[in-house]
């Protein structure tokens, strides 16, 4: 090789340090670490020039990765039970023929039935319409609990009413939402949901959906309540129930149905009957306000066994 030659080769291992020159650079701190290790396990302290070095410094804070904010659950709206009772009476209207209150949590309430129906089918001296109605009062209520809890409707008190001119009603109390209970029970029992003076009503649809469906349109009321009416009959009826007070049936001195009602011991079924409408047999002289109280054990007819 000739000296130029040399000279460039020499001149480049010194630009360049080879793998024994890397190997001797990292000798001494590989003889450091050692030798501080064994100090340490030892026992002795470590010389300040051995000691480990220090670790990196934490990454700043505005370095930092944002947190996500933090996730609320969505908690959904508690579904409405109506387990619901009527509350005060006193909007019964007074020109009513038949009032009944219904527990329908009682566990008497199916003999109290039979009680009843036995008893206004042996006389008694009710009115004709109003002792058809309760004779088959087991009937009706084995057609429409089904079709309440259809709807998520469980409530517990139920009144049966007959207007004046004798149109059965049913009332319950259910405290929901206005708004998702008309929903529920559009879907429910098909019906559509009207708004009409002073309130709403549903009734059944007329595009001929299905022709087996749910038997009452519903008025909306005050104070939570619902009545179920006859086909047709919910604005006029919602008029009925939630209107000014009318003139009693069984005259000026007749006291309210509510009041009549309240008065009435707890039992599974109490009822009141007004007015001068058609009596059965024998029943001239009886008074044109009529209460009754059935239990698992008798039935009571204006107080009386």
């Amino acid at each position: 090789m000739s000296r130029a030659v040399e000279g460039r080769a020499v001149a480049g291992s010194a630009g360049r340090p080879g793998a024994r020159g890397r190997a001797a650079a990292l000798r001494p701190w590989r003889t450091g670490a050692l030798t501080a290790a064994l100090l340490g396990a030892c026992g002795e302290p470590v010389p300040a020039d051995m000691s480990p070095q220090p670790a990196l410094p934490a990454v700043p804070a505005d370095m930092s990765p944002t947190p996500a904010p933090p996730v609320t659950p969505v908690t959904p709206a508690p579904a409405c039970e109506a387990r619901d009772a009527l509350g005060d009476l006193q909007w019964l209207p007074a020109d009513l023929r038949l009032a009944a209150v219904l527990d329908l949590e009682s566990p008497d309430l199916p003999a109290a039935i039979v009680r009843l129906q036995d008893g206004v089918r042996a006389g008694h001296g009710l009115p004709v319409v109003a002792s058809l109605g309760l004779g088959q009062l087991g009937l009706q209520l084995d057609i429409l609990r089904p079709q309440l809890q259809k709807a998520g409707l469980s409530p517990r008190e139920l009144a049966l009413l007959h207007d004046r001119e004798g149109a059965v009603v049913w009332v319950l109390r259910a405290r929901c939402d206005l708004e998702a209970l008309q929903a529920r029970l559009a879907a429910a029992w098909q019906l559509q949901v009207r708004t009409v003076t002073g309130g709403s009503v549903a009734e059944g649809r007329r595009d001929g959906v299905d022709a087996t469906r749910f038997a009452f349109d519903v008025a909306f009321l005050p104070e939570d309540r619902l009545a179920l009416t006859p086909p047709g009959s919910a604005s006029a009826l919602r008029r009925w129930l939630s209107g000014p007070p009318a003139a009693p049936l069984a005259g000026q001195a007749a006291p309210p149905p509510g009041d009549v009602l309240s008065e009435i011991p707890a039992a599974p079924i109490r009822g009141v009957l007004n007015g001068r409408s058609l009596q059965a047999p024998g029943a001239s002289t009886v008074p044109l306000v009529r209460t009754l109280r059935a239990t698992a054990d008798a039935l009571e007819i204006d107080g009386q066994p």
